[in-house]
């Protein structure tokens, strides 16, 4: 079976029961969905690191990451994450290792990777709580997976010139203004089924941020497995490698687009 008949068809399961829970779930489920997806790209997150050659705490950053999307589930505590993972990160450091002996790098990337997962995904649950939620996720669903699709096709077809080498030596610059013109476009369609949440004239300026923040946010996971010296950040699902392969460029968008509607609509 091919690569793209294996993206095909995970796309065909998952994307049906992400909506569905999105649209359909409770806040609690959605919160479990969210923390599901958060603790294991904190498990990928972790392997690459490791993979660099980086200790880190493993199981506090899983609890730390639990806590995360925890504290932005319960409202008014969205960034009370920050202080709390900062002290039990200082304490497992000091407790547990000789803090001259690289403890301060254990700390600073176990840090990072709880802030890399569950930091940015907790987004989506500010996302859900605001007025026609449901349907501004998708709109950010829209317009990654739409700028994704285009870039890759056309990439593949005409793309000539690279747009990053010696971090992904697959994109091209073709590919990446077609990502960007793809994401606008899925804006667009979102915003013909789903008008209420979001005007025309905010969410195609929206889509264009998101469209290049998004892929600077797959640029950046490329970066990270090009200094773990692996493909895919996982193999858990088919024909597209880990869960952080397949959220790469959601983790920078979601927070983008929830900063753009808090500080240009509401």
């Amino acid at each position: 079976m091919s690569s793209l008949v294996q993206r095909i068809l995970s796309a065909l399961v998952l994307i049906p029961l992400v909506i569905g829970v999105v649209h359909y779930g409770s806040p609690v489920l959605v919160f479990v969905l969210v923390t599901a997806v958060a603790l294991i790209a904190w498990s990928e997150c972790a392997a690459l690191m490791e993979g660099m050659g980086i200790e880190v705490f493993r199981l506090s950053g899983a609890g730390l990451t639990l806590f995360t999307v925890l504290s932005f589930y319960v409202k008014g505590l969205a960034f009370a994450w920050v202080p709390v993972a900062i002290a039990v990160l200082f304490l497992v450091t000091v407790l547990i290792r000789d803090p001259r002996q690289k403890g301060l790098d254990a700390l600073t990337y176990t840090f990072f990777g709880v802030a890399y997962t569950g930091g940015l995904l907790g987004f989506f649950l500010l996302l859900r709580e605001l007025p026609q939620g449901a349907y501004l996720i998708y709109m950010v669903f829209f317009i990654v997976w739409a700028g994704d699709s285009a870039g890759y096709f056309v990439g593949k077809a005409i793309g000539k010139h690279p747009l990053a080498p010696k971090i992904s030596p697959g994109k091209t610059i073709e590919g990446a203004i077609a990502n960007t013109l793809g994401g606008v476009g899925g804006a667009a369609i979102a915003n013909l089924l789903f008008p209420e949440p979001l005007s025309l004239a905010h969410c195609l300026p929206a889509a264009l941020i998101c469209g290049i923040i998004g892929q600077l946010g797959d640029l950046f996971e490329s970066l990270l497995k090009r200094s773990a010296s692996v493909k895919d950040s996982g193999t858990l699902i088919p024909g597209h490698g880990g869960v952080l392969d397949r959220i790469d460029s959601l983790l920078f968008a979601g927070p983008v687009f929830y900063c753009y509607y808090r500080f240009f609509i509401l």
